[in-house]
């Protein structure tokens, strides 16, 4: 089974090879038809099509993959799995996520409807590699992903549910991030000569202003509030290093520093946080992430942080983003932080 998912996963690199770049464009995906509506309803929805004996032992595994958590306040979920009737396919056609799973020995109505779509090469490739996963964008509607894992047996299918997991998760990661991508970056821009100052520059919106500023330590910071959303800081601290000493206790000490001297005594602890290796954009380093807290005002949030090592200019920078939210959710905003901090760049 393992040589099989290898083989059909050759095919799913071909529509995803452009991967997450600091850059996203409309170029990346599927191009949107005139002719059809834009997809709706909540972005982390997926409306899951499986026959009745597939649903059974292919929900926990779903589940377990796509309603993953991220540590903020709470354990917030990515994702939430909901299962959809076929024969009311008309009625899903304009959602934003929809998940196929289908088994071509059987004559079962997903399973039935999938053969039907899905046309002759694809069902020579199941018969000839025995599985197969598909991305689509835009199938039925503008902004939509649609995802088909097919095998020739249901034993087959269901190996390929579990063994194709982290895939599964990342390909509607990744259009979680376009969207939001797309959503931030629909609001005018500081034109980089906003950022003349500095060694570096964002794409930032608008909606965020200055909020401090101490050029002597390289540090600067920037505040979106709006009614009704989420209080959102990125900041960007630099310090000249001749050798990389970036790790990830240099971030978390970092950090700390920082936070308790900008952010008016904000604080942390090692069971609220995770530390791991981190890509951020063309940069490799490392994330920190959870839980901050300030007793002196008696308020809490989330946060996540940034920190790599530019040889080139013999610099260390730790990009910061903070999300305080008391009402609500705050992974969405967490998210929007990052593509944002995605955006940093050197000036040459």
């Amino acid at each position: 089974m393992k040589k099989l998912i290898l083989i059909s996963l050759s095919v799913l690199l071909l529509f995803t090879a452009c991967g997450r770049k600091n850059d996203r464009s409309e170029t990346q995906r599927s191009p949107r038809d005139v002719r059809k509506p834009m997809s709706w309803g909540h972005k982390q929805d997926i409306y899951v099509f499986a026959d009745d004996n597939v649903w059974k032992y292919a929900e926990y595994h779903l589940r377990k993959t796509l309603e993953r958590t991220v540590f903020t306040t709470i354990n917030e979920q990515y994702f939430e799995i909901k299962r959809a009737p076929v024969d009311k396919m008309e009625s899903f056609y304009k959602f934003n996520n929809l998940l196929f799973l289908a088994n071509l020995d059987s004559s079962a109505p997903v399973a039935g409807y999938v053969k039907q779509i899905m046309g002759e090469t694809v069902i020579q490739q199941i018969e000839q590699n025995s599985v197969g996963i598909f991305p689509q964008d835009n199938i039925w509607a503008n902004d939509q992903f649609v995802l088909f894992l097919i095998a020739d047996t249901e034993r087959n299918l269901l190996e390929l549910n579990i063994e194709m997991a982290d895939q599964t998760f990342e390909l509607f990661q990744e259009r979680l991030y376009d969207r939001i991508f797309d959503q931030v970056f629909k609001n005018k821009i500081y034109d980089p000569s906003y950022f003349k100052t500095f060694d570096w520059e964002l794409r930032l919106p608008k909606t965020y202003v200055l909020h401090k500023h101490d050029a002597e330590n390289n540090f600067v910071s920037f505040l979106a509030r709006l009614r009704n959303k989420p209080d959102r800081y990125i900041s960007v601290y630099s310090e000249e290093m001749e050798t990389d000493l970036v790790d990830d206790q240099w971030l978390k000490q970092k950090r700390a520093e920082l936070a308790w001297n900008y952010y008016d005594e904000d604080e942390f602890f090692d069971k609220d946080i995770r530390l791991r290796r981190y890509e951020l954009g063309s940069f490799e380093g490392w994330k920190l992430a959870g839980r901050w807290q300030n007793k002196k005002h008696l308020v809490g949030g989330s946060f996540q942080s940034f920190a790599f090592y530019d040889a080139e200019s013999k610099t260390a920078f730790l990009i910061d983003n903070s999300v305080y939210y008391p009402e609500g959710y705050k992974l969405a905003a967490l998210i929007e932080l990052e593509v944002i901090s995605r955006t940093f760049e050197q000036k040459k």
